[in-house]
């Protein structure tokens, strides 16, 4: 493989690894802007209070969603760029309480997007260690540390 033909391989291999995060970022903001039940008038709830709050953090769905989509924004930007793939996961939990405004049976809420920081942060850690641990190279963590090295030449 010829320097030019890996360099061009390699800008190839950047490009894509945005793919999963665009997709499921896309594809989550679908369906909670999806209807199924119909349209109501704009509704959010702007409440920040103690209850709202404990209800939010409650949410299960909402910690993994933006856990998984963390990972994978991790993929995309690069371990050494993690409060970037932070904010775009963020970024993509707000539009889902964007879109789903206007749907019967969902609220939007303020307050949830509590839960898909701590789901963002999580992602985004789970991702780092990952990228680091294959950085690293798994050998390096068998039983009796890596391979011993020869000394001299």
């Amino acid at each position: 493989m010829t320097p030019s033909h890996a360099i061009s391989v390699r800008r190839l291999a950047d490009r894509w690894r945005w793919l999963p995060f665009t997709l499921a970022a896309l594809g989550s903001n679908v369906v909670a802007a999806s209807a199924p039940h119909g349209r109501r008038e704009f509704a959010f709830d702007w409440s920040l209070s103690l209850d709202a709050l404990q209800f939010s953090a409650a949410k299960g769905p909402h910690i993994g969603a933006t856990a998984l989509i963390g990972l994978l924004a991790v993929v995309a930007t690069g371990r050494r760029r993690w409060p970037l793939a932070f904010l775009l996961t963020w970024l993509a939990a707000g539009l889902w309480e964007v879109g789903q405004t206007t749907v019967i049976g969902h609220t939007a809420r303020l307050s949830d997007l509590a839960p898909d920081a701590i789901g963002a942060l999580a992602g985004c850690a789970w991702g780092c260690c990952t990228a680091w641990l294959l950085q690293c190279g798994l050998d390096s963590l068998a039983p009796g540390g890596p391979p011993m090295r020869r000394a001299g030449p």
